[in-house]
């Protein structure tokens, strides 16, 4: 069976602005913490963040591909790959961001999935790390984009 981490939150910002801080790079190091990415945003682009780059390389990457995008509701991705130097490969999964837009805030649903070896101590590690990051990211980008409203 394959588990989900679905988490959501309002922010007092537009869609566009939600879903633009998910691809531009001054605002994914703003609230992310990324160091660098390439990102194509159109439907089939490329998607890759990392983290923690110096010159020993790379501690964290974060790629896959962009199934669908539109600048005022949604940004998903297929194919996603977590690359961590101390640890096997993970993936495929698929991360949706999902934007709706209210007169005075945004409501912003993400949702991961495609945990798929239950049971298995890397793929359960992994689950609980995204279950318990993605409710601190979401906190992170409300501060931020708040901030800057």
């Amino acid at each position: 069976m394959k588990k989900r981490v679905t988490s959501q939150i309002r922010i007092q910002a537009k869609a566009k602005v939600i879903l633009e801080a998910l691809l531009k790079l001054e605002h994914l190091k703003a609230w992310w913490g990324v160091d660098s990415c390439f990102i194509e945003p159109k439907d089939g682009g490329l998607y890759c963040l990392t983290w923690l780059k110096s010159i020993d390389g790379i501690k964290f990457i974060s790629t896959g591909r962009i199934k669908l995008y539109n600048h005022r509701s949604h940004l998903h991705l297929e194919d996603m790959l977590y690359i961590n130097s101390e640890k096997p490969i993970l993936g495929p999964f698929t991360i949706n961001f999902d934007v709706e837009e209210s007169d005075n805030y945004a409501t912003l649903t993400v949702i991961q999935n495609g945990f798929i070896k239950e049971g298995c101590e890397l793929w359960d590690w992994y689950y609980q790390a995204v279950a318990d990051g993605w409710p601190e990211a979401l906190v992170s980008l409300k501060k931020y984009l708040e901030k800057a409203n």
